[in-house]
């Protein structure tokens, strides 16, 4: 009897922590699995209800609206107010662009979820507000009309993308359209589904030289007024070096050899830096790192530098030629890091996460990642961008009232014209605007790429 006693007992045992542990999974998928499944674009009874969401808007920061909702037969559909000038950042349906990566915002759901909220006003999602100039963001469009590349303009200081643009663009509305629209688009030789400002790869050439006199300045090997030989076509570890003035530029500085692009003197630094110290400078400016902005974006390449050919790599990566393959924004924030006195900022795009009546439940900021170089190397090669704006291949740079740093660049590649570089910022004591701009097969960087800066640049400032 006894024993059958304690048989009950361990069964009823038995049976209360099975019971507490139904009521524990319960708790668990109901509590607080329940806002993600609810979430997850691949729950079907999801899909439906969102469909009964209105969905936030997305604004900039001057209060332009980039994206907002339709109601169209029994659900919301995005709706493109600006078309073209922001679809690289809006995307062109809810698989796409900030769409996709803001989803769960722009519907609040999942993490963004709030049963009050939606007592109170209905199912509805939140606001988004970019850090993006509406102003800014409309001129580098126009400017960059017919094509092919990517301007982006930063605040140094913060890390605000002011404007990014990729060109060709496309028009979001009509891309869907119909089924032979969509083929039509994807399958363009120009890529305009492409952001370039963060997934185009290009070889920087003669701006690179920034990061290379730099490193140089930064470890102590070299100054402003270090001489270098030119003599028009030199071998540098076992790779001729052939710079832009055939008949070379004989005795210059370091400042002028940055000021005029000498390419022979930037490939006898990079000898005298290293493969180490490159290697370790580049992790530094976090400079083939992927762009954390909210969207998709690609890393950035270069030679590995080994023992067998690295010194030959390490000679032509010094003025941006060779493996080295960068984004456009991956360089703004270059520029920016020596804008900012040598601390680099991470940059951002999404500034305020909003409720409809305005409350801001959450804001975004640049994030630091260190100090790349001492203020007085940064110092250094501002002084001579300005040396290059003042009298040298960035002469084009030139504003009225502003000291403007710049670099132009003429990136070789292997079919057609170089595409045409231009990075610069100002004011130089106290930059507030850097920007970036490249033009596939454009030719000379100045020409080309300077023009489109400069106007960007002059439009910023006046803000």
């Amino acid at each position: 009897m006894q024993e059958l006693s304690a048989n009950i007992r361990r069964l009823a045992v038995l049976m209360l922590w099975g019971f507490l542990l139904v009521c524990l999974l319960f708790g668990y998928w109901q509590a607080v699995r329940a806002p993600g499944l609810r979430a997850n674009p691949h729950n079907e009874q999801a899909r439906q209800r969102e469909n009964a969401i209105k969905p936030g808007c997305v604004y900039t920061a001057d209060g332009e609206v980039v994206l907002r909702a339709e109601r169209i037969a029994d659900e919301w559909r995005p709706a493109y107010p600006q078309g073209a000038v922001y679809c690289h950042l809006t995307g062109y349906n809810r698989d796409t662009g900030l769409q996709k990566a803001m989803r769960e915002v722009l519907l609040g759901i999942g993490a963004y979820e709030d049963w009050w909220r939606t007592v109170r006003y209905g199912p509805g999602g939140l606001d988004i507000a970019l850090t993006v100039n509406s102003k800014a963001q409309k001129l580098a469009t126009m400017l960059m009309r017919g094509k092919r590349g990517s301007v982006v303009a930063l605040d140094p200081r913060t890390g605000a993308v002011l404007a990014m643009v990729s060109a060709p663009a496309y028009d979001p509305a009509v891309v869907l359209e119909n089924k032979l629209s969509y083929e039509m688009f994807r399958n363009d030789p120009n890529s305009p589904e492409l952001n370039r400002a963060l997934q185009g790869l290009y070889p920087p050439g003669s701006i690179f030289k920034v990061f290379t006199a730099a490193v140089g300045l930064d470890i102590g090997l070299v100054e402003p007024e270090t001489i270098f030989e030119c003599s028009g076509a030199t071998r540098v570890s076992g790779v001729l070096v052939k710079c832009r003035k055939p008949s070379g530029h004989g005795r210059l500085t370091l400042s002028w050899a940055l000021a005029d692009s000498c390419n022979v003197a930037f490939a006898k630094l990079a000898e005298q830096i290293g493969p180490a110290q490159f290697r370790s400078y580049l992790k530094k400016f976090h400079l083939l790192d992927q762009s954390d902005v909210s969207l998709p974006a690609s890393q950035g390449k270069m030679a590995d530098f080994d023992a067998y050919k690295g010194e030959r790599e390490l000679a032509q990566a010094a003025f941006g030629q060779g493996a080295t393959m960068v984004t456009p924004l991956a360089m703004a924030r270059m520029t920016a890091t020596v804008a900012n006195g040598g601390e680099l900022i991470q940059p951002y795009l999404v500034a305020q996460v909003k409720r409809r009546d305005g409350q801001i439940l959450r804001e975004y900021s640049g994030r630091s990642l260190g100090q790349a170089i001492s203020q007085e190397t940064a110092g250094q090669v501002a002084g001579m961008m300005a040396q290059a704006v003042e009298k040298g291949t960035a002469s084009r740079m030139a504003l009225p009232g502003y000291s403007v740093a710049a670099k132009t660049g003429s990136a070789q590649v292997m079919h057609g014209e170089p595409h045409a570089w231009m990075v610069a910022f100002a004011p130089r004591q106290a930059p507030r605007v850097v920007v970036a701009v490249v033009v596939e097969n454009g030719g000379a960087g100045g020409t080309v790429a300077g023009p489109i800066a400069r106007e960007l640049l002059n439009t910023l400032l006046a803000e």
